[in-house]
């Protein structure tokens, strides 16, 4: 066992689930599942000085990456850099095994950019699980859990090879296993992903403690074979020539870097679907699951979207030494033979031979109503969940709760406060403060949109922004690196607007009318002493300066609108820049104060804002004094 770890043998433990219980394992925190979740959850824990032992059904399926090969993209690469910060561990092992990566929305502004970043599947695998192999404080077990017991003080876990464990504290990152079943045309079959078992009996335990379920879905798309693609037909996707990093801490290596490609679904292969889309099993079967509505299959896709005439796909390496192609953007649940069918009808793929179909898979999650922003069960001390049984999806998305349950679950056990990331902070806090306060009803996926506060929470500070969690967790020397990092770029932001430089008003200049190149960059490296991320900061804060400024001071107002009244005879459709499904939710359900429009699910913080707004300008006489709802009972 790892460094802290303690074994006992035990053979007479009186009552429990199994008499056949031959010894017990006793440690701090233990968690259940390695997805991306469970990765960061045990790393996150052992590295806060809590003992912890991580129980995988299959040790070789560490970290694995069963859908799409690429980490990153708009609002989830602004998780990357907030776990990295963090000490977690995604952005570092995407670094060390992307095939290419590139940043995203270049030509719009800082909130909006994000890397986003294709790796090899396999290495980030055999990474991680050498990564978590070596961490000190944490031990790996393969096993099946078959019963969770909650003791007075801590919590006993069986396993099916007649182990029990004895921990402070547990984590739940069960990932797409809990009750999973994957199916794909006539197929269907008892499992957590393709050729792995699924866990029955953990939802059993789950249920008796009293906590609720419900059914979700998602879809996963077919590989091709490499050597049957025609790509002089197909679009290249460039990457960038000098890539940035996920974590603050690398810089590039100057590796090769391997494109990506672009394909259309259009009016003959569109044609094709629709023609079969009732054998599709989402549709033959009456399917009691939600898929993601962010992430659908082309099913959906066509019969959702009828005026689209055609539907990029996105074909991406797989790894560098396989020629496995991921097909992004055709999730399906058709037949294998359908499947073939539709790829053929793609221009440049006509020959194209099928190396695995792509599937669907249901599975219970936990309705997240049931945690606190720790996510720890408000009913249960000191158990914990994290990942896709949230009711989330997306890799970035398991990581980031993963990073904020492991530790927390860690300072528990040690008799320790507490961390609360809250959303006026980072992405990964509106991610939480989402899904426990609006509760699911699909599959949740993090998208800049969401983030009311989107030009405060960049990828370029996420460090920045995580730094009084960092000193909570005694991380002291990381905070130190970065306070002198941003001490830095404040000087160098001061310096340029004092014109105490002869280069500042050239500088400013330069900066607004977008003028910045190689030359004037270097002039400003060079004077400040400054690296290219430092740069990066310093130009966004002098270019941005007065947006920056009304966004701070935006941040504190949706604080003062929870009783505020919203007149009865408000008509939603005159109020601009409302999202199609805040509007539908406000029509249908007109809440009597802000505070319960903030509260409905697919109501954003921005569609608040711009409620508040609309209410100031037109019912001026109704604002005159704030409204509280003790005035009114």
């Amino acid at each position: 066992m790892a460094t802290g770890m303690f074994h006992v043998k035990h053979y007479n433990m009186g009552k429990t689930k199994n008499k056949n219980i031959q010894e017990i394992y006793q440690t701090d925190v233990m968690v259940i599942g390695s997805g991306h979740a469970g990765c960061e959850a045990a790393l996150a824990s052992a590295r806060a000085g809590a003992r912890t032992i991580l129980v995988t059904i299959n040790i070789d399926n560490i970290a694995l990456m069963p859908c799409n090969s690429a980490i990153g993209g708009q609002g989830r690469g602004q998780l990357v850099r907030e776990i990295d910060a963090l000490n977690g561990e995604m952005g570092k092992n995407a670094d060390k095994t992307f095939i290419s990566s590139r940043i995203l929305n270049t030509s719009k502004g800082p909130a909006l950019r994000a890397i986003r970043a294709v790796i090899d599947k396999k290495s980030y695998q055999l990474e991680m699980k050498k990564t978590l192999e070596n961490q000190e404080n944490l031990s790996i077990r393969q096993g099946i859990i078959v019963g969770l017991q909650a003791v007075k003080g801590f919590y006993k876990v069986y396993t099916n090879d007649d182990l029990c464990y004895e921990s402070k504290a547990v984590i739940i990152a069960t990932g797409t296993f809990m009750n999973g079943k994957i199916f794909w045309g006539k197929y269907e079959k008892q499992a957590g992903r393709q050729g792995e078992v699924n866990s029955t009996h953990m939802a059993i335990s789950l249920k008796e403690l009293g906590f609720s379920f419900g059914r979700l879905r998602t879809e996963t798309p077919p590989r091709v074979d490499k050597k049957t693609i025609n790509f002089e037909f197909l679009k290249i996707q460039q990457y960038d020539a000098y890539p940035q990093m996920f974590s603050f801490d690398n810089r590039y290596d100057g590796r090769e870097q391997q494109c990506s490609h672009i394909a259309y679904i259009d009016k003959k292969c569109i044609e094709y679907i629709r023609e079969n889309i009732s054998k599709s099993p989402i549709f033959e079967r009456d399917l009691s699951s939600n898929s993601p509505k962010y992430c659908p299959s082309i099913e959906d896709k066509i019969k959702r979207f009828t005026d689209k005439d055609r539907h990029l796909v996105f074909i991406q390496p797989e790894g560098i030494d396989t020629n496995e192609m991921y097909l992004h953007g055709l999730y399906t649940t058709f037949a294998e033979d359908i499947q073939i069918e539709v790829i053929h009808r793609i221009k440049g793929m006509e020959n194209a031979e099928l190396a695995r179909p792509g599937y669907g898979v249901e599975y219970d999650y936990l309705l997240p109503f049931q945690l606190n922003n720790n996510l720890e069960s408000k009913t249960h001390k000191n158990l914990f969940f994290a990942g896709q049984i949230n009711g989330s999806t997306g890799y970035e998305e398991a990581a980031a709760q993963g990073v904020i349950a492991g530790y927390n679950a860690a300072l528990s056990s040690l008799k320790q406060k507490q961390i609360i990331i809250t959303r006026e902070d980072a992405y990964m806090g509106i991610l939480v403060d989402d899904i426990i306060t609006k509760g699911i009803s699909e599959p949740y996926r993090m998208l800049t949109s969401r983030n009311e506060n989107r030009l405060l929470h960049r990828h370029d500070n996420a460090d920045f922004r995580m730094l009084k969690y960092l000193k909570i967790l005694g991380f002291f020397e990381k905070a130190a690196r970065i306070e002198t990092k941003y001490e830095k770029i404040n000087s160098a932001f001061l310096n340029i607007k004092k014109n105490s430089t002869k280069y500042s008003g050239e500088i400013i200049e330069d900066i607004r009318q977008d003028r910045l190149n190689t030359e004037s960059l270097q002039k400003i490296k060079s004077y400040f002493n400054l690296d290219d991320t430092e740069i990066e900061s310093l130009v966004i804060e002098l270019k941005y300066e007065v947006y920056l400024e009304r966004e701070r001071q935006r941040v504190g107002n949706l604080a003062f609108v929870e009783d505020m009244i919203i007149p009865d005879d408000i008509k939603y459709n005159k109020v601009k820049n409302l999202s199609n499904e805040a509007l539908e939710k406000l029509s249908k359900i007109r809440p009597k104060f802000l505070g319960q429009a903030l509260r409905l699910e697919g109501v954003r913080p921005l569609d608040v804002l711009s409620l508040l707004s609309y209410i100031k300008n037109v019912s001026r006489e109704t604002l005159k004094s704030i409204n509280k709802r003790s005035n009114e009972n």
